[in-house]
């Protein structure tokens, strides 16, 4: 995954202000400190204990409101949402910089005016001519120097991470056993129900599921991976089927994206118990729908960027399924949605 990143040219400004923590009330009553850094349409990024999360403005008290209101008339800097202050100011595009935080990653040289530059969502920016020098995160899309990469943010299979990324990498099953008790309630939720059969997950490297997809000749940039083997055993009073599921998931993904995966493999899993059989877009844009409804409730501006990159996909299967499956499920809601599923279902039998 990973967006291109915006062409951009600079001028010069001034202007003011300042920033702290607070705590924040929600309308129930809920407390937390956390510093705003983010103000966009109806949502609000708040920094909690070193994480950026998103929520809807309306779920504050009415003073955490008026906070928002006040924060937003502020001009701020892009790339570390503190007030300008009364020093220099530098623009690209509609956003605006300290000039202490407008340097190239690369080289860590200011811009000057007229140079083209390139940058990622996150405020990070690099001379157009220097991006050959720099790679972006495989999970967020943030420019890295390679220069700068440490031995953590490089895994054995060649992805690079930015450090954040790396810090909050799964790597191990037994903290995937941790996503996995995050992911189920969502989809308890949605009316999803737990595996009948026994599930296997396995957290692997890019080589392992690239070869596990020739099973089942899949292609693509996969982040994971589900292989359903079944059995159906019938004696003279009944007939009954069990199956046996694997799941594999490229290990290093932050928690989030993590999240996001497994869901998509959980649900891959309810259609295959279910064998409901249709087109690949459609089967991986349901599951897709999975997937967000994880990344809605994360809220993070991490899971803002995959949701994004999913909406914005070329690709005919995840892309355009997933739009399709978007468009069917506004219209039906989750409960009808399943049940059109299920209505798809082609049970083998036995001969």
């Amino acid at each position: 995954m990973g967006r291109i990143p915006y062409i951009l040219s600079l001028i010069l400004l001034i202007s003011f202000v300042r920033v702290d923590a607070r705590i924040w009330t929600t309308v129930d009553g809920r407390t937390q400190t956390g510093e705003l850094f983010e103000v966009e349409g109806e949502e609000v990024g708040i920094k909690i204990k070193g994480r950026e999360y998103r929520f809807l403005i309306s779920r504050f008290i009415l003073s955490d409101r008026q906070y928002i209101r006040e924060w937003s008339k502020v001009s701020r800097c892009h790339r570390c949402s503190k007030p300008i202050g009364n020093s220099r100011v530098r623009e690209a595009g509609s956003y605006k910089f300290h000039e202490s935080c407008f340097k190239c990653l690369v080289c860590n040289k200011g811009f000057q005016g007229g140079e083209k530059l390139k940058r990622d969502e996150w405020g990070g920016m690099v001379h157009a001519n220097h991006f050959n020098q720099a790679v972006m995160c495989d999970t967020c899309s943030r420019i890295i120097s390679l220069a700068q990469l440490t031995p953590q943010q490089i895994l054995k299979d060649g992805r690079k991470t930015c450090i954040s990324c790396a810090s909050d990498g799964v790597y191990e099953v037994k903290r995937m056993e941790e996503v996995r008790k995050r992911v189920w309630p969502t989809l308890a939720a949605l009316g999803i129900s737990l595996p009948k059969g026994d599930v296997i997950i396995r957290v692997v490297g890019k080589d392992v599921i690239a070869r596990q997809a020739l099973k089942i000749n899949a292609r693509g940039n996969l982040r994971g991976l589900t292989l359903t083997t079944y059995k159906i055993v019938s004696t003279s009073k009944s007939t009954r089927t069990t199956f046996d599921h694997e799941i594999f998931i490229l290990y290093g993904m932050p928690h989030i994206e993590c999240a996001s995966v497994l869901a998509h493999e959980y649900a891959h899993i309810w259609l295959n118990e279910r064998f409901i059989e249709d087109s690949p877009p459609v089967v991986e844009g349901f599951c897709n729908l999975v997937s967000e409804a994880i990344l809605l409730r994360e809220k993070g501006k991490l899971a803002s960027i995959i949701r994004e990159n999913m909406k914005q996909s070329d690709n005919p299967v995840y892309g355009a399924g997933y739009r399709r499956m978007k468009q069917r499920l506004e219209v039906l809601g989750w409960t009808a949605l399943l049940s059109e599923m299920k209505r798809k279902s082609q049970p083998p039998t036995l001969r």
